[in-house]
């Protein structure tokens, strides 16, 4: 992974955590214990590494929710893997 792809996870992320503290009401969408997959519209390169890493490491049980970025909007739906 290259160092672009680093500091672009980095920077959602913070946005992603500015948007929690801002919209409490969005941590009712996250199951506990579920992984968070931060994907962004119009980056499906950026999108695809993301879900891979994160089926990588599924295992029975355990959620996993998207956040996903459409301008300054996120949208908190569940992750489901394409069989």
């Amino acid at each position: 992974m290259g160092e672009q792809y680093i500091k672009k996870n980095l920077k959602l992320s913070t946005e992603f955590d500015s948007y929690m503290v801002r919209s409490p009401r969005a941590y009712k969408k996250i199951p506990r214990g579920a992984y968070v997959v931060i994907t962004v519209k119009g980056d499906k390169k950026f999108n695809e590494s993301n879900i891979a890493l994160a089926e990588h490491s599924k295992r029975p049980n355990r959620k996993f929710v998207e956040a996903h970025k459409q301008g300054s909007r996120w949208i908190l739906r569940p992750l489901v893997f394409q069989q």
